[in-house]
């Protein structure tokens, strides 16, 4: 099961002319945390300017429970989202959304502050693609609609054990990938690529990630080791590998516009970028005994495991030969072992395989979230308490399955009554707003009034 675990996207919408002032307006609300400018000083009085030389609109910080956060901001013409929309108000994100349900959680979100949809527009054709587009043939066609720049596309790989999970690890730090460079910080972790890169990819045991600092999400460790989603994780021996997809990928593979993008191609993406590193041994492979290697390999593999630089060895012809055959062997002689691995002569292969996520998470999700919410409402109930000197009113409990009436049901009802705005009232009605420029007094807004 492949799923999304960060996204970065934004969209831009057309503004009103203000026939009398000759300004285009904003029509959308202003969604931030503030603005953020720069103020000159005048070198010859030493005051400050009144007019700022820029200003930016900060983002505004959505924190939901279990210290998920989403990055939200709109200046009146552009609305923009970021984070792990999936996991708002989760206690972990062992399993998340695909793609479709990505962008349905992110709307849903936007409706909060009566922002217009992400949506995709129309298909155009561009008519200033940039040198490097015509270059490298990129299509000359464009949508209006939301684009996006950023991409975590994540798979979960079962191993068996915990102990399998740990040697598999050790296994893809040894292996390297062309014109990108690995980094190794930890014997449980591993990564490809750099944050500032067109992608990295990075591989760790997941019930592990669960206990790192940072990552416990408001709870403590006890609470997460009793959590049956980490001994679930930690008994599969679970593995994560995930992509993350930055602007120039998703422009070269074609996925730079919302309606470009799709879950199946976005598995396509994962499996050309991710595959080769995690189906490079043969199938028969079951165990490497250096003995039992060709001849021509054998000295090469054992002096690549005892830590030696084995191209000082070897000519350059015949180092990126033996390095190509010794991959099939789970043995990738370009990359150096790291100083804390210890590689024996014998190797275990480990057989992993894709793993979804077990029928009682979701409801494990939910009920996670009633409980932490109960919860803060008993501390918040028991702090007025206090603050008044009185004894400290009890919450109404579950019974029968049934939640009392409090802020859960109005949260509950809330849920049930949402619907997602429908795209289509956003959808441009006219050539100007189709091509993304302004209005002029004799068009009208496509958004109805009050919005």
């Amino acid at each position: 099961m492949i799923f999304v675990d960060f996204i970065r996207i934004k969209q831009k919408w057309c503004g009103l002319l203000n026939p009398e002032t000759g300004e285009v307006e904003p029509v959308l609300p202003i969604v931030d945390s503030g603005v953020v400018g720069k103020w000159g000083r005048d070198m010859e009085t030493g005051e400050i300017n009144e007019n700022p030389e820029w200003g930016a609109h900060g983002h505004l910080h959505i924190r939901g429970s279990f210290d998920s956060l989403i990055r939200v901001r709109c200046d009146g013409f552009t609305v923009e989202l970021e984070g792990n929309i999936g996991r708002l108000d989760r206690p972990d994100n062992l399993f998340n959304l695909d793609f479709d349900q990505t962008i349905e959680a992110c709307n849903k979100l936007l409706a909060r502050f009566r922002l217009p949809p992400f949506c995709k527009g129309e298909r155009v054709r561009n008519e200033n693609p940039s040198d490097y587009d015509m270059k490298k043939g990129v299509s000359p066609m464009m949508w209006t609609g939301a684009t996006i720049s950023e991409l975590h596309v994540t798979q979960n790989y079962a191993t068996g054990s915990e102990a399998n999970a740990n040697a598999f690890v050790r296994w893809l730090s040894t292996q390297s990938m062309s014109n990108i460079k690995r980094g190794r910080t930890a014997p449980e972790s591993c990564t490809w690529g750099s944050e500032g890169g067109r992608k990295k990819i990075t591989a760790y045991i997941k019930h592990l990630e669960m206990l790192a600092p940072g990552h416990c999400h408001g709870r403590s460790k006890p609470q997460i080791k009793l959590d049956p989603v980490y001994r679930f994780a930690q008994e599969q021996g679970i593995v994560r590998l995930e992509l993350k997809a930055k602007r120039l990928l998703l422009r070269d593979a074609g996925l730079r516009y919302l309606g470009d993008i799709t879950m199946p191609a976005l598995v396509n993406l994962f499996n050309e970028h991710v595959g080769p590193l995690v189906n490079r041994t043969r199938e028969d492979l079951t165990t490497l005994d250096i003995d039992a290697l060709p001849s021509k390999l054998k000295l090469t593999a054992a002096c690549y495991l005892r830590g030696e630089d084995v191209r000082r060895h070897l000519s350059t012809a015949t180092f990126y030969r033996h390095a190509k055959e010794l991959r099939a062997y789970g043995i990738d002689i370009a990359e150096p072992l790291a100083k804390f691995d210890k590689v024996n002569h014998v190797i275990k292969v480990i057989e992993i395989s894709p793993v979804a996520a077990p029928d009682w998470y979701w409801q494990h999700q939910h009920d996670a979230f009633v409980a932490d919410e109960r919860a803060q409402l008993e501390r918040a109930h028991r702090k007025l308490a206090q603050a008044a000197n009185e004894e400290p009113a009890r919450i109404a409990s579950v019974a029968n399955s049934d939640i009392s009436t409090d802020r859960l049901d109005h949260m509950e009802s809330a849920l049930q009554q949402y619907r997602t705005p429908d795209p289509i009232q956003f959808k441009p009605s006219n050539p100007i707003d189709r091509r993304g420029g302004y209005l002029s007094p004799d068009d009208t807004w496509p958004l109805s009034a009050g919005v």
